[in-house]
């Protein structure tokens, strides 16, 4: 798994922008500077692989969600609305079965239908892949009733499964059954359901992206632009002097440029994406010990200044917390481990460490600004103060790669605000696809087991308690909630804010 954009797991939050509602007026009133009807979008990264499948999730989804519709529609408060689905219910009690029916008269921008088998063929090829999002829902079998109706036979139960079939991790984010039988194909061209297509003459690797309007989208007056450009800019400044030349339209900044691009007269709204953290992988003390002595990771929470840290980072782009961010946060426990070295200390010393320990920690490096490498050399450095020996290993270009690779003890990150079951899915579980360690805690599991067979409000008491061991046990060191700033040109209306970036149906420009 050598793939960078799963820093959007980490550095980015999905976004969801509407793809009925993307677009400018008639002939000539597009933006300034480009031909009629252009939208152009710039993206600090874009994706590792257009294959759904294989792919993180984070900023490149603002381009995944104009060529790929998926079957329900994630909202800012984690719930999930239909979208390409007509009617769906659970089947029986225990959140086991789900069964589901599509509307009809769609293609994929292949001409394929969508129908069952399709959806059975594109669900069959998502559990297969590699990608980080393929244990977050457990399926054991597929069955298609008739035409349109499919059932979904989990082989554990879920709460949210219209949620893990939106654009929340892929999954939702059907391609055609001709793109699933050629993977070489899929991982260079988009083959969903959405108003627009890639158009690969148009369009370098990892540079820029062009869309056009897909010729079977079910609603062709939803693709209003005659061009969609996708500019990957990783440079801050970069980004910041294309908003004032007027080059884009849309991006995400970052804490050091925003600022600067208000002066501008861009318009920036920024909220809750995610935490910055050090998840303590090895917290079973398999190659570090002490990190298996729960006295040693508060200890490693207590020894930062995480209002300093917030401040010097990201200033007013984010809150210092110590808790992991997901639907589910304690207020209670957003202070749970204030700055005190002198209780570290005590606490290493108690644990048997009272000269401290070494260890290894991993990060993203500088892609992600100042939430990678930058935060870690500061955490490191209040490490070292209560006599944690720290080696940080900058790992840019493969950092999932290295991070499960039991080389080090922990990886500094910056993960979405994700919901809980699938924290556990990626994080906690034994199994987690982020936890290469196998770490587990007995009553932690026992809590996200009886938390998937319930839901309403029985499932969310479970999952607060959940939630609150997870920062009891110290699992992670949360630094700061990040907040991502988004610029958008004056006349870009419908932008709503929430958890996560979601365009509302006015998506719109005006003059």
């Amino acid at each position: 798994m050598n793939r960078t954009p799963l820093i959007a797991l980490l550095a980015a939050s999905a976004l969801a922008l509407g793809t009925t509602a993307c677009g400018a007026g008639s002939e000539g009133d597009g933006p300034t500077g480009t031909s009629a009807n252009e939208l152009r979008i710039g993206l600090s990264f874009g994706p590792f692989t257009l294959d759904p499948a294989k792919d993180g999730g984070g900023t490149p989804n603002v381009m995944r969600s104009l060529t790929n519709e998926s079957l329900f529609h994630m909202n800012a408060d984690y719930t999930a609305s239909p979208a390409l689905v007509s009617d769906y219910k659970y089947v029986g009690d225990g959140n086991k079965v789900f069964e589901f029916t599509l509307k009809k008269g769609i293609r994929f921008t292949d001409g394929s239908p969508l129908d069952a088998a399709a959806v059975k063929t594109w669900l069959e090829y998502f559990a297969k892949q590699p990608g980080p999002y393929a244990s977050t829902l457990s399926i054991g079998s597929v069955e298609t009733k008739g035409e349109y109706t499919v059932r979904l036979n989990l082989a554990s139960p879920s709460p949210i499964v219209p949620l893990l079939l939106s654009q929340y991790g892929n999954r939702g984010a059907l391609s055609s059954p001709k793109s699933v039988a050629d993977p070489g194909s899929l991982a260079k061209g988009t083959y969903g359901v959405g108003p627009y297509v890639l158009d690969p003459a148009q369009s370098v690797t990892g540079d820029h992206y062009t869309l056009v309007p897909s010729k079977h989208y079910h609603d062709p007056s939803a693709a209003r632009f005659k061009k969609v450009t996708v500019r990957i800019i990783p440079n801050p400044s970069s980004m910041l002097r294309a908003f004032q030349s007027g080059q884009i339209d849309f991006g995400n900044l970052d804490s050091s440029t925003a600022p600067a691009a208000e002066k501008a007269g861009v318009k920036v709204m920024h909220w809750r994406s995610g935490t910055i953290a050090v998840t303590l992988a090895d917290r079973d003390g398999t190659a570090t010990k002490p990190l298996a002595d729960v006295r040693v990771r508060q200890a490693l929470n207590y020894a930062i200044d995480r209002e300093s840290i917030t401040k010097a980072m990201v200033g007013e782009y984010g809150r210092p917390t110590s808790q992991y961010q997901t639907e589910y946060t304690n207020p209670a426990l957003e202070d749970r481990y204030p700055y005190d070295p002198k209780k570290a200390k005590a606490l290493l010393a108690k644990a048997g460490y009272p000269k401290g320990f070494s260890m290894d920690v991993v990060d993203p490096g500088a892609i992600i600004g100042n939430w990678g490498d930058p935060t870690m050399q500061t955490v490191a450095k209040y490490w070292e103060k209560v006599g944690v020996r720290v080696k940080v290993t900058q790992a840019t270009t493969d950092f999932i790669q290295q991070a499960l690779s039991k080389k080090f003890a922990a990886m500094q990150w910056a993960p979405d605000a994700s919901p809980t079951s699938i924290a556990y899915s990626l994080l906690y579980g034994p199994k987690a696809s982020m936890n290469p360690f196998g770490a587990s805690n007995a009553k932690i599991d026992a809590l996200y087991h009886q938390g998937q067979t319930q839901q309403g409000d029985q499932a969310a008491k479970t999952f607060r308690k959940l939630n609150s061991m997870v920062t009891e046990q110290a699992i992670h060191v949360p630094i700061y909630e990040y907040h991502i700033p988004w610029g958008m040109n004056e006349h870009i209306t419908g932008v709503k804010k929430g958890s996560w970036m979601v365009f509302g149906a006015d998506l719109g420009w005006t003059n």
